[in-house]
């Protein structure tokens, strides 16, 4: 084996030890995509490997342009490596790399919101959730346009040989970047071809319907099924038909189904098109944290803040800063980070 695919086998037995998950096939090879796009830190002892992070180089919308967001995740060190400081140096040379890199912001879905407070992390993003029986969907109505089910891709991936009925269609993902990128984006993710390729073939193979009018897709939905539960991971409409065919659509599926679950964006609004609201359970659940990495890269985008305020940044003191007149407010570097997503009413709609 060559020296990639020996670390990246490391890689995977830590992330296998320390998430608890099963080795198959099918998490291999989403494991190996997940990397294409990603840079590993990693701490040894001995030559052996203990601690790792993996940093996912990825855009977000903002300021009506995109700009580069590392996403940190599998965090790990085996348990007789955990306490020796492993975990803050890789994090420590991973923000200060994307500083060097021009990087605006930094997300992660914390295990433990004050560990990451540490590094300059916030809470920053809600998502919503609801849960409500499968028959209380809206019904929607008939439309202009019709739902078709598609596919990203022809790859199968079943182990039983199975092949699927539907076809993929060569503009499928190309209609669904479209819609993505024309639907309300602010921080939220900005997908290239290769990331939604691993999304949605190789780290979940969810089913995808589309809506179109006369050829034009205005419309799709990504869902799966968990045993008795429909499951919505994306729901984008450009139009009001748009979301009245695709409601028409998933209300369709309601006699094989006991309920409808989104874990929707934070600004989702589905309890306003039910005839009775009161039988959904909806919750807000805190979600990810943010930080600003590079604050002169940031503030090339949005400018200076209209507020008076004086950032510290521990890991980089670079962005320590003092705006406006005044007494100044002081702030991490997470607090202001946290505060302009807000104010900006920045959300999060992809699925993860």
């Amino acid at each position: 084996m060559n020296t990639n695919t020996i670390l990246s086998k490391e890689l995977l037995d830590l992330s296998i030890y320390a998430f608890h998950k099963k080795l198959t096939p099918e998490r291999e090879r989403a494991f190996s995509a997940l990397l294409n796009f990603s840079t590993p830190y990693t701490h040894r002892s001995a030559s052996a490997l203990t601690s790792m992070v993996i940093d996912s180089h990825f855009e977000v919308h903002w300021g009506g342009k995109r700009v580069k967001m590392s996403g940190v995740g599998y965090v790990a060190s085996y348990p007789e490596y955990r306490g020796n400081g492993a975990i803050r140096g890789l994090m420590t040379e991973l923000l200060r790399d994307n500083y060097e890199a021009g990087t605006v912001f930094s997300y992660l879905a914390p295990f433990s919101y004050e560990f990451y407070g540490k590094f300059g992390y916030h809470y920053a993003f809600e998502q919503k959730l609801y849960r409500l029986p499968a028959q209380d969907f809206p019904q929607g109505r008939r439309t202009i346009g019709r739902v078709s089910r598609e596919q990203i891709s022809s790859k199968e991936h079943a182990t039983d040989g199975a092949v699927s009925p539907l076809m993929s269609s060569s503009e499928t993902l190309t209609d669904l970047m479209k819609i993505h990128e024309s639907a309300y984006n602010k921080g939220s993710l900005a997908r290239s071809v290769e990331q939604w390729h691993y999304y949605f073939e190789y780290k979940s193979q969810p089913y995808f319907a589309v809506y179109r009018e006369e050829g034009k897709a205005l419309g799709y939905l990504i869902y799966e099924f968990s045993g008795m539960d429909f499951v919505i991971r994306e729901l984008i409409t450009l139009t009001d038909e748009a979301k009245q065919g695709l409601y028409r659509f998933i209300a369709s599926h309601a006699g094989a189904f006991s309920e409808v679950v989104w874990q929707a964006p934070s600004d989702a609004t589905l309890e306003q098109d039910m005839r009775e609201p009161q039988h959904a359970k909806i919750s807000l659940l805190p979600y990810m944290q943010a930080r600003i990495v590079n604050l002169d890269a940031f503030l090339e985008s949005y400018g200076p803040p209209d507020f008076p305020v004086e950032i510290i940044d521990e890991i980089l003191p670079e962005n320590h800063r003092i705006f406006g007149e005044g007494q100044p407010e002081k702030m991490s570097i997470g607090e202001f980070t946290a505060k302009i997503l807000r104010k900006e009413q920045a959300i999060l709609r992809e699925y993860f």
